[in-house]
């Protein structure tokens, strides 16, 4: 089954959300009840938990925040067969979290998770990388891609892949495997 989780300022109600789910078929998960500023990142791990747990073949498609739950989440779950990743929010363990904007410390501080750089993926992962993205950086994007073997796909395009919106449930239907 193909699951979707939205970003930070997203919601499963979103356009991203509303695309795929029309398109590729893709569940939206609720990961949150609150404002994005309220979550609790082990909250929303533990709703994507329960809402995969009946499927034993899950794919997980996860954009900006989301690609960091969808990640946190193939680490404990060995049904999660594929990550495909768009422009995956996942901090480094070097990274000082006082120079990253637009979140709060105590969420980027529950994001910080050195076991994305240490402990491999059960899963196949591609990364589908926005080259103009000015939110995630690629200092995030290319450590966790090496030590996790992922496969990243560029394109010329922005955070929420504004310009390839349209075509992405072709790119994402082209990545499962």
């Amino acid at each position: 089954m193909l699951y979707f989780i939205h970003g930070y300022q997203s919601s499963p109600d979103g356009e991203k959300a509303t695309l795929l789910k029309k398109t590729v078929h893709a569940i939206p998960i609720t990961y949150r009840e609150s404002p994005p500023e309220d979550l609790i990142i082990s909250e929303c791990l533990s709703r994507i938990s329960r809402a995969i747990a009946q499927d034993q073949q899950v794919i997980l498609i996860g954009s900006s925040l989301g690609g960091f739950l969808a990640a946190s989440t193939a680490l404990s779950h060995s049904t999660v067969k594929q990550l495909i990743l768009l422009n995956p929010a996942i901090i480094p363990p070097e990274i000082d979290l006082a120079t990253i904007k637009g979140m709060p410390l105590r969420i980027l501080k529950e994001m910080k998770d050195p076991r994305l750089f240490t402990e491999k993926i059960p899963a196949t992962i591609t990364i589908l990388r926005g080259t103009l993205d000015d939110v995630v950086p690629d200092e995030w994007i290319i450590p966790f891609a090496q030590a996790q073997n992922a496969t990243i796909k560029l394109y010329t395009d922005d955070h929420r892949f504004s310009k390839n919106l349209q075509r992405l449930p072709e790119i994402i239907a082209e990545s499962i495997q």
